[in-house]
């Protein structure tokens, strides 16, 4: 194709058809083909062949016939300004932004010239990929924003967000259900009518996009849009694809927890159990630790006072080899403390991630300025290597309240303070579990440097779970023996999903609050948000002069050095306060951010919590439990309902019972909880031996003579095919990796076979799919610890991951 395609010469195309203009027309322009005329500003598009001829010898404006270029100009309107965008082959959602456009005013003689420059700044920034280009009447905006129904905003496709920006800068987040709206007319333009709200305007462009436009296909999209306000343009239209920049957390490598060696240096010591009832970054240890926990942190400490000066040569020396043969060769961490008993000082000094040589000059410089303001003699300085964890959580435990409350998310636990979150209740006495599962778009990470970053995560992978049911199982028993510890509610910090040298992983408890309440979250409504994550953007904040109304303050700080910063919570919210804004937190209610703001006064909107349990206070469990579980039910106040089976429903119980304690060994973390699991097996199958008669000696007996005629099951042999002498034996020559897949086998259209090695191999709280395309529905199974989950979907709402898809090929240690 060689000729200009301007958008008022034909009508909307299918999207099937502008998928496969894409190579002709690159991303952005092939898409806007399939849009309503009536609801897009007239547009030329440029073929990416045409662009890839123009050169600073051979410009556009000499390649294209003149006839075009004057419709170009014309193109204008009254506006009087075109914008030319690059058109990119291969672009996808996650390029927004990347790629640059240019504004041109016409009607002067130099509007060729104009024209070329554009291009050339627009075709450069795409830094040699093949793209067309889309040239738009430009208008100036009311306000304009985005419009998308993506895998962050719901699971199903009918919901939708809006977002919008004004000329002032104020932005505001709505979002919508579309199952309802008709689909708008593509033949009129979406003009704003009074009486009509926002909300279910775009309601009926949604139903169009959703029922018409992608009929019978499963995507999901964004738009960009504008309005003069009479009319709304969308201007862009993008569809979610496969994220192949997003980061798996699942896969990322976790480096073990060395173990350092528990000795003294010449300055550094051990905490012994004078210092750890001395120091309050060293009683942790009593507090949050059973005695003899086999992964219990080994901590040192020396006196800020008793740190060498600059000028002793040896003392700097011998520091550094204090570090470097206690502590290790990287990855030190150093913290200063208070006295135990001693009120917390705000901001103390702390370190990243140092070499010993870092570690050393770090305390030297620190302790001088520390004696400034300080009685050194009463602080101390804590050492330990980093800790490395898949995961971390704020978890909250009552003595009095059997429910316990969990915040998650991947990676270093500071981004609970400003970031989205999973939210898990656990009914204690029966460790019944609930969760709620959020849309995470990042996760903060530590860099070999020292340092920290925010990484996207996959978009697929994004509304997964951050910590899995054993995990949340885990820290709920453990934080209530904790809180039981110290008598009083608590929150308590964790690190999830740490190794140890032999590769077993364990949870790590770290730090305590005394537990403080969230207020229940009523209002979300629509606001006019100024982010506020800065010095500079506070005072912006601080300084607006226009109306405060609907008016709120979104705290996210980029500089993460500020997350730690209580000063600067302080100066927000004391900022939000003063202005009577409240302040849009998506951190956790259960951290110290939280905390900080309602202690101001501050009007705090949390967006992830959520607004009220799903954990029933009568629970109709029906459920075995171990014969002395209701006494202990009774013991913590709670109303509980038992009924003694008789033998005969004892029986299937049983049957259910066992299955679910065998997952509980699949999924158990280290030899030790593998222990305790598999004694539940075997308490159930010796309540199975006497349901029917025997006992357990007998059952030994009859399996030491099966063994010696049939073997055992330890060899690992598995049986992949039968049949008579001289068969073709192709399909069983080779173990395929893919042996322990779950695979359901499709024998009918409303008929799927799944085996039992679902149960084997079938990751926890992973959702797998069974499509039945005939019936245009989908099956979401879910292996739950003790139930499976079923969830209908209709086939369009959205893609599932197939029971097919590959998984580990071996049972979780």
């Amino acid at each position: 194709m060689t000729a200009v395609f301007f958008s008022e010469d034909s009508g909307p195309i299918d999207w099937s058809e502008a998928e496969l203009a894409r190579s002709d027309y690159g991303v952005k322009g092939a898409s806007c083909l399939a849009l309503p005329r009536a609801w897009t500003l007239p547009f030329a598009l440029v073929p990416t062949d045409v662009v890839a001829a123009t050169s600073r010898e051979k410009p556009l404006s000499s390649i294209i016939d003149a006839n075009d270029l004057r419709r170009i100009e014309a193109m204008a309107g009254s506006a009087q300004e075109l914008i030319v965008r690059s058109s990119v082959v291969g672009e996808s959602i996650w390029d927004r932004g990347t790629y640059e456009s240019v504004r041109i005013a016409v009607g002067s003689p130099e509007f060729a010239q104009d024209l070329d420059k554009a291009v050339d700044r627009v075709t450069a920034s795409a830094l040699g990929k093949p793209t067309g280009l889309m040239i738009q009447r430009f208008i100036k905006s009311a306000s304009q924003g985005e419009f998308g129904n993506l895998q962050r905003i719901s699971k199903t496709r009918d919901q939708w967000e809006i977002s919008s920006t004004d000329r002032s800068g104020f932005m505001t987040h709505s979002r919508l259900n579309s199952q309802r709206d008709p689909a708008a007319s593509p033949n009129s333009p979406i003009a704003a009518r009074s009486g009509v709200s926002r909300e279910r305007l775009f309601g009926s462009i949604a139903a169009w996009l959703n029922n018409e436009l992608l009929r019978g296909k499963s995507r999901r999209l964004n738009c960009e849009w504008i309005t003069d306000n009479r009319h709304f343009y969308l201007v862009q239209i993008d569809e979610e694809d496969d994220d192949r920049w997003g980061i798996n957390p699942f896969q990322l490598r976790v480096p073990y927890c060395p173990r350092p060696s528990e000795a003294n240096g010449q300055y550094l010591k051990i905490a012994d159990s004078a210092a750890i009832i001395g120091w309050d970054k060293l009683i942790v240890l009593n507090e949050l630790w059973e005695e003899n926990s086999p992964h219990k942190p080994i901590l040192f400490y020396f006196r800020v006072s008793d740190t060498p000066q600059a000028s002793d040569a040896e003392g700097v020396k011998r520091l550094t080899s204090d570090f470097r043969e206690l502590v290790g060769t990287s990855g030190i961490v150093v913290r200063t403390s208070v006295g135990a008993g001693k009120d917390k000082l705000p901001n103390l000094p702390r370190t990243e991630c140092l070499t010993p040589e870092q570690a050393a000059i770090w305390c030297i410089d620190t302790a001088g300025t520390l004696a400034a303001d300080h009685d050194i003699g009463e602080l101390a300085f804590i050492a330990h290597r980093f800790v490395a964890s898949r995961a971390s959580a704020w978890a909250k435990a009552d003595p009095t309240n059997p429910v316990l409350e969990i915040h998650s998310l991947w990676g270093l636990p500071d981004a609970l303070q400003y970031c989205p979150y999973d939210i898990w209740e656990i009914h204690a006495p029966t460790l019944v579990v609930t969760d709620y599962t959020e849309y995470k778009s990042d996760i903060l990470i530590s860099r070999e440097d020292g340092g920290w970053e925010h990484r996207r995560v996959k978009n697929e992978l994004a509304r997964n779970n951050s910590i899995n049911s054993t995990e949340a199982r885990d820290i709920a028993a453990r934080s209530l023996a904790i809180a039981n510890r110290l008598g009083r509610a608590c929150h308590i910090m964790w690190f999830v999903g740490c190794t140890d040298q032999d590769d077993v992983a364990f949870n790590m408890p770290w730090y305590w609050t005394e537990a403080h309440d969230a207020e229940r979250n009523i209002d979300r409504s629509s606001y006019n948000k100024i982010r506020v994550s800065d010095a500079e953007s506070l005072k912006r904040f601080v300084e607006w002069e226009g109306s405060r109304n609907r008016q709120a303050l979104e705290l996210k700080p980029t500089n993460l050095d500020l997350m730690r910063d209580i000063g600067f919570i302080n100066t927000v919210g004391s900022a939000a306060k003063a202005a009577d804004v409240p302040v849009i937190l998506a951190g956790s209610t259960l951290a110290h951010a939280y905390y900080q703001l309602r202690k101001i006064g501050c009007a705090v909107v949390t967006p992830t919590e959520k607004e009220r349990s799903r954990i029933r206070r009568t629970a109709n469990l029906g459920k075995l439990v171990r014969d002395k579980i209701p006494a202990k039910i009774a013991e913590r106040r709670e109303f509980e309902v038992t009924k003694q089976v008789p033998i005969g429903l004892l029986k299937g119980f049983l049957v259910s019972k066992l299955l679910e304690e065998a997952l509980e060994v699949r999924s158990a973390a280290g030899s030790a909880q593998k222990r305790e699991e598999l004694a539940d097996v075997y308490e159930v199958f010796r309540a199975m031996a006497k349901s029917e008669g025997f006992t357990v000696a007998e059952i030994e007996t009859a399996a030491e003579s099966k063994r010696e005629k049939a073997g055992g099951f330890e060899q690992g042999l598995v049986l992949l095919q039968t049949g008579i002498a001289g068969s073709d034996r192709s399909a069983a020559t080779d173990l395929d990796p893919a042996i322990g897949q779950v695979l359901a086998n499709q024998v009918a259209d409303d008929t799927v076979e799944l085996p039992f090695s679902f149960f084997g191999f079938m990751e926890f709280d992973q959702p797998r799919s069974i499509l039945f395309e005939p019936l245009g529905v989908r099956l979401d199974v879910s292996l739950r610890p003790d139930r499976i989950e079923i969830r209908i979907v209709r086939a369009s709402e959205q893609l599932g991951l197939a029971l097919d898809e590959p998984i580990s090929t071996d049972p979780p240690d």
